[in-house]
């Protein structure tokens, strides 16, 4: 999922009202096609930093 994608569904899940998410599918983050190393939720756009 591209960063711009993230920064969307983060902000359409604050509007409405940031309920939890049991995170249920998480894929890798890109930026431009270049991945970040993060993963992150596909219901509310939490990032999940990788170690």
């Amino acid at each position: 999922m591209e960063m711009e994608e993230t920064t969307r569904l983060q902000q359409a899940w604050e509007a409405k009202g940031s309920p939890p998410c049991d995170h249920p599918q998480k894929v890798k983050e890109y930026v431009k096609g270049m991945k970040t190393g993060d993963v992150v939720c596909t219901t509310c756009g939490e990032e999940f930093r990788r170690s």
